[in-house]
């Protein structure tokens, strides 16, 4: 046993070194993880009514509708307004610094003479800092896109594999992981059974909400910015922006504000600040929402990390793997903690392997319902039991009285004697 789990040690190890090695081609393969956390349940559900090839051809042609619909009214009105912010940039970057040059002059008369030169040497160097650091921002994002996009000639191929890719893993689910237990000591199974569920469960459940809240906030903020006379393709465009960054937590809807905030400063004249106003009034109430309905409802307390915690972590991930950390920082660091709180439970305290998944934060809810749901079986049980013993089907053997099942009436026997 020892060898085979120092097998499987160096197995996987070698494998993730492997990974690391091909990390900037996977790219594509973990979009495909991730619409195969989102399909797998659609899959499964509708495999209950048809066969699982069927099922899988059924979404696959979902999602491709989908994909064209979106590809034939979104995808256009993005890359032009995209284009258009690009290209409108450098000069909505001059009118602000001339703007705020005018606002510092008109402010620095009504200072006393004596403070007017640190005062404006401080402002103009917070605007210097301020707009250098929006242009680096710009560049390092549009380079990112680009370069993530034709970095690599495994990024590019693995985007014609990924549909195949998909296609197996969404049909042969439960081979593969039978395989996997297989591979595992017998006395292991069960341990790597529920780690599994720890770890696709909080991973399924994060990116499956935050997706549908992105998605919703989107919606919202179209809406609200056409309601409030902006232009629909700008809307739409900008609405699908703050949906992007709605997979940050916490500060992913500011940030998602910022575009439209500058959007409407500029519409009109400059300085229009009465849409800005309104606009702000906009994302306030999306968030309110957000918060009050869309994250309970739909995403749920799928991590249970407490703010402040986030906010580090995103940091934390944005300095070790860029957007792309700062987005996994989060449900990573609750896969952590879930599988910390399970090997302690299972390893320190001894605990059944039921007993220490239902400790988990991100799995008790779920084997509380499973508990549950038992416990009524059970219930039904003994009803059932009874109903079959008064009516014994005519190959079952019962004493005289056809109450009690033999190995009853031979444990009444011995009592006697």
């Amino acid at each position: 046993m020892r060898w085979r789990i120092a097998l499987l040690i160096i197995g996987f190890g070698g494998l993730g070194l492997v990974l690391w090695g091909a990390w900037p081609g996977l790219g594509p393969f973990l979009a495909g993880l991730v619409l195969a956390f989102l399909l797998m349940p659609l899959v499964d559900s509708l495999n209950k009514l048809l066969p699982r090839l069927l099922a899988i051809l059924l979404v696959y042609a979902l999602v491709i509708t989908a994909l064209a619909l979106f590809g034939l009214y979104v995808a256009p009105i993005i890359v032009d307004q995209t284009k258009i912010l690009i290209n409108a940039m450098p000069g909505y970057i001059d009118v602000i610094q001339k703007w705020l040059n005018q606002t510092f002059t008109d402010v620095q008369q009504q200072i006393p003479q004596d403070f007017q030169q640190p005062i404006t040497e401080g402002l103009n160097n917070f605007t210097s800092t301020a707009i250098g650091f929006i242009r680096d921002i710009i560049g390092n994002v549009i380079s990112g896109i680009f370069g993530l996009a034709f970095g690599t000639i495994g990024f590019l191929v693995g985007v014609f594999i990924i549909p195949f890719w998909l296609f197996y893993v969404l049909k042969d689910k439960s081979q593969g992981m039978r395989a996997f237990y297989s591979l595992l000591p017998s006395t292991l199974r069960e341990d790597a059974h529920r780690l599994v569920n720890i770890v696709s469960g909080t991973f399924n459940d994060y990116v499956r909400g935050q997706l549908i809240v992105a998605g919703s906030v989107g919606v919202l903020v179209t809406v609200g910015l056409m309601l409030v006379n902006i232009p629909a393709s700008t809307a739409i465009f900008l609405g699908f922006i703050a949906g992007l960054f709605e997979v940050l937590p916490i500060i992913g809807p500011i940030l998602g504000a910022i575009p439209a905030t500058l959007v409407a400063f500029f519409t009109g004249q400059v300085g229009n600040l009465e849409l800005v106003l309104k606009v702000v009034i906009v994302f306030v109430i999306v968030q309110q929402i957000e918060g009050n309905l869309l994250i309970p409802k739909i995403a749920g307390e799928s991590t249970n990390l407490h703010p402040a915690i986030v906010m580090v972590v995103i940091i934390i991930g944005s300095e070790l793997g860029g957007l792309a950390g700062a987005i996994a920082a989060v449900p990573i660091t609750a896969v952590v903690r879930d599988l910390y709180i399970y090997l302690y439970q299972r390893l320190a305290l001894g605990v059944s392997p039921l007993e220490a998944e239902s400790h988990v934060p991100s799995r008790r809810d779920e084997i509380a319902a499973e508990k549950r749901r038992q416990t009524q079986r059970s219930l039904k049980r003994p009803a059932l039991v009874q109903e079959e013993v008064k009516m014994p089907s005519p190959s079952q053997s019962v004493n005289p009285v056809g109450t009690l099942p033999l190995y009853d009436k031979d444990k009444q026997e011995t009592k006697n004697k």
